[in-house]
């Protein structure tokens, strides 16, 4: 049994009912515990704790001993025929991982910022590898935090390799390993005014330069992209658009400048994986080890992370997903040692938790600015996506606004998703101010009914934004922000959605709308900052 599924982030084993039922509670807190020192303290402490087990370098002893044998890395392994990038590969995991691919005849483009490291390093590389890869390894020039070098970088790649090749409609890359990038303790804009951290990591380093080699890619059978993550991604869920790109008004962490840029690495990794099938596209984890930017990043705090690995302990399993079979690799998944990974850790009561994790509708935002940014389209309206939605300033007629509505699209939540015939009723109390919530539904497949009663508290005089409470057995003491963003003159139609724009719910009078109305709901809901790919029709038939 691989070591990953020996191995638990905890030593709580609840029931299965008694689990189920406490990731649904733990679920319900996800709209308002992300703001909460509490769960960022618990996030992190298991996270140190799980990686002292398995980053340092006593894990990696660990799971190397139960590596497969024979060890393809250890085999009469040829790479002869095949083309590999790899980024920041002058120095430590990048080019260990640069040294095995050339010493196995692999033709190797090293991909690095500084031309005097990348000529030291190559004639380093060439040799060791010995034979002919002073003709296979060449270095290509670029700053992964610019996207004019990196548009100019493949354009060298290419108009290399059809040199070499004579044939100009045929460009080969089996690999490309998404590794460089640079973690600056203080704010720094690179010269194109993109935030450092963010653009060599993410946007330039890992989605453009993958983007532009994705069609080579999958022009060549059995390729791979492997992005290098990191563990530091397990502290946070990727954020609002402002902060993951330091554009806002918040104090600038380094520290999770990174882990913001790390987590979106793993989350385009799962987009890329569903939408390019030929190509293997995975994120990996080498583990805590010794490099240079590590000792230039955390100095003699790099203590904590003893014993770290070598850069060989770091590399092996990248060059693994280097060089194993295809059919070997899970697409989509987050590696460490040559085993797939939990993408999240850390939950309350003990559960995988749900503090790191993004709504579809989230993801969905951040590829749409990614490919946004990457083609220079980063003017001041892209900002209404990552501005937190506002509750409707001019008021409603509240007793009018009672009754029943049919839900004709949403983003679901974990209560609604997989279900139809979605209805809310709404019923004022004498008070006035207080509104219960009747949400009914079917699941889909056996049509059996549900409810979920729920009571909202008017807290603004335009009566357009309420606080929320589900009730479990008794109401819960949460206060959900519930944001009436739009409502018909003739209260046909309404829309409603919460802050981080994470879920929607467009609702009708009637079971149905026309196509015309839908579309300008639609249309509505883009001009919130909502990415509409993400809606889902309901059916109420």
């Amino acid at each position: 049994m691989p070591w990953s599924q020996r191995t638990t982030l905890t030593t709580f084993a609840p029931t299965r009912v008694l689990q189920t039922k406490l990731e649904q509670i733990s679920r319900l807190f996800v709209l308002v515990v992300r703001s909460m020192g509490f769960w960022q303290i618990a996030t992190s402490t298991q996270f140190y704790l799980y990686g002292k087990r398995h980053f340092t370098s006593s894990g990696w002893e660990m799971h190397q001993a139960s590596y497969a044998k024979p060890d393809v890395l250890e085999s009469a392994l040829s790479l002869a025929g095949r083309v590999y990038i790899v980024t920041g590969s002058n120095s430590g995991i990048g080019k260990e991982i640069a040294q095995f691919l050339a010493t196995k005849g692999a033709t190797v483009y090293m991909l690095c910022r500084s031309q005097q490291r990348a000529e030291n390093a190559r004639a380093d590389i060439v040799a060791k590898a010995g034979g002919d890869a002073q003709e296979r390894v060449h270095i290509l020039l670029a700053d992964c935090s610019l996207e004019t070098e990196v548009r100019r970088c493949w354009d060298d790649f290419c108009e290399h390799s059809i040199a070499k090749s004579g044939d100009p409609t045929r460009v080969r890359l089996d690999g490309l390993v998404c590794n460089a990038g640079a973690l600056a303790n203080t704010k720094t804009m690179t010269a194109e005014g993109i935030e450092l951290t963010f653009a060599s990591h993410l946007l330039f380093g890992t989605y453009l330069l993958g983007s532009l080699a994705m069609p080579v890619l999958e022009a060549t059978e059995g390729s791979r992209l492997i992005v290098v993550s990191s563990g530091g991604m397990y502290n946070t869920a990727f954020p609002k658009w402002e902060d993951a790109t330091s554009t806002g008004t918040a104090k600038y962490d380094g520290q999770f400048a990174y882990a913001y840029a790390k987590r979106g690495q793993v989350l385009l990794c799962e987009q890329w994986a569903e939408l390019h099938p030929k190509v293997k596209v995975v994120s990996c984890h080498p583990g805590w080890t010794s490099t240079p930017a590590v000792d230039e990043a955390y100095g003699s705090s790099k203590s904590y992370l003893e014993p770290m690995r070598n850069t060989w302990q770091g590399a092996e399993g990248i060059i693994w997903l280097c060089v194993t079979d295809p059919s070997a690799i899970e697409p989509g998944a987050f590696y460490l040692d040559r085993e797939p990974q939990v993408k999240h850790m850390g939950g309350a009561f003990f559960t995988e938790g749900t503090i790191t994790k993004n709504s579809p509708g989230e993801v969905a935002d951040m590829m749409r600015l990614l490919e946004d940014w990457a083609n220079g389209r980063r003017d001041s309206e892209l900002r209404v996506a990552s501005a937190p939605l506002a509750a409707m300033t001019s008021p409603i007629d509240l007793p009018r606004f009672m009754g029943t509505w049919y839900v004709i699209a949403n983003i679901p939540t974990f209560f609604d998703r997989g279900t139809t015939h979605n209805v809310e009723n709404y019923k004022l109390d004498d008070g006035g101010r207080v509104v219960h919530v009747d949400f009914t539904y079917r699941k889909a497949g056996s049509g059996k009914p549900g409810l979920l009663q729920q009571r909202a508290e008017v807290v603004n005089d335009a009566c357009t934004q309420w606080a929320i409470s589900p009730k479990l057995g008794v109401f819960l003491p949460l206060r959900i922000a519930y944001l009436v963003a739009d409502c018909a003159e003739d209260y046909s139609t309404t829309i409603i959605g919460v802050p981080d724009k994470s879920y929607i719910w467009i609702m009708a009078r009637t079971p149905t709308v026309d196509q015309a109305t839908y579309d300008a709901l639609l249309a509505k809901a883009r001009s919130f900052g909502y990415n509409t790919s993400s809606i889902l029709r309901v059916s109420q038939e």
